[in-house]
């Protein structure tokens, strides 16, 4: 019998059932045992109790408790996604509202980073600071000169960090501005980040220094809410919290209800019209997916 000693440690790349665990500095080649094997359940994130061989394999035994899992692309157990958007392309606000929704389903901190600064007008600036600057940290950043960039490492440092956003919006440029700080700093990368144009098509995670440990995706450029009550969609704009409060009835909607201290409050002017709308569109759009749920 081959010699075999119990380790747990955390999946950070997946190719063809075959998969790298990084435990104690090690990265020991594994697959799955068992059920395991067969279901593919293991995704890249988990923290895993995995057999070692005297080869140096292993097999994984058992995936352990997940604090929260993210599907196209499937990662686990992130702490933070940064939520990038540019003056141009045109932002995708609905995919913001999206992903921020996510976050407080999922218990991952969101950050907002706003790229290419030197194409940004006040007025783009005072409808982003207007819409999310109580929902979570924003950043400005310029990548191709570095402003701002350290700002954004200070908050992404120590945590496990996946990024988001649209295409062209500068999502590479930014992890390489990070990347290229860090060896400028320390001389060196302990890890090079090796990306093509148009990114990858398999999710592995990478340390970028900092201890930032990067999930480098290919994916959360397009996301939908599935499976979401409409009726459940107001307890995640948290913006609304303030004045939910006040509304008239229990479990307002703030569509189309009478004496809704939300509307109030974007007529005054408290509230971001614009996320308002948005508000709007998506409850619309669940409530007819809700009715055709069983279709």
């Amino acid at each position: 019998m081959k010699d075999k000693t119990l380790r747990t440690g955390q999946v950070i790349k997946g190719v063809g059932g075959n998969y790298n665990v990084l435990s104690e500095g090690d990265v020991i080649l594994c697959n799955g045992r068992g059920k395991l094997r067969l279901d593919g359940d293991i995704f890249i994130g988990d923290y895993v109790e995995f057999t070692e061989f005297s080869n140096g394999r292993g097999a994984i035994e058992k995936i352990l408790p997940r604090k929260n899992k993210i599907t196209r692309p499937y990662i686990t157990n992130i702490d933070m996604i940064v939520i990038c958007i540019a003056p141009s392309p045109r932002p995708d606000f609905y995919l913001v509202d999206k992903l921020l929704i996510n976050c407080i389903k999922q218990n991952i901190t969101p950050i907002l980073c706003v790229n290419k600064i030197d194409l940004m007008d006040s007025s783009f600036k005072e409808n982003v600071e207007i819409s999310y600057s109580n929902l979570c940290d924003i950043c400005y950043v310029n990548a191709i000169n570095g402003d701002g960039i350290d700002k954004l490492i200070k908050l992404m440092a120590n945590n496990y960090v996946s990024m988001a956003g649209q295409s062209a919006v500068g999502k590479s440029s930014i992890i390489n501005c990070i990347v290229g700080r860090q060896m400028l700093e320390t001389g060196e990368l302990s890890r090079k980040v090796e990306r093509g144009r148009h990114t990858t098509r398999n999710v592995e995670i990478f340390d970028i220094g900092y201890g930032i440990r990067l999930a480098d995706t290919c994916g959360f450029s397009v996301l939908e809410l599935e499976n979401m009550n409409p009726n459940e969609l107001s307890t995640y704009f948290t913006d609304f919290d303030e004045f939910a409060c006040k509304c008239k009835y229990n479990g307002c909607n703030h569509i189309n209800e009478p004496d809704c201290a939300v509307k109030k409050a974007v007529q005054q002017g408290e509230l971001s019209k614009d996320r308002y709308d948005r508000y709007v569109v998506l409850y619309n759009d669940l409530l007819e997916k809700w009715r055709k749920r069983y279709d």
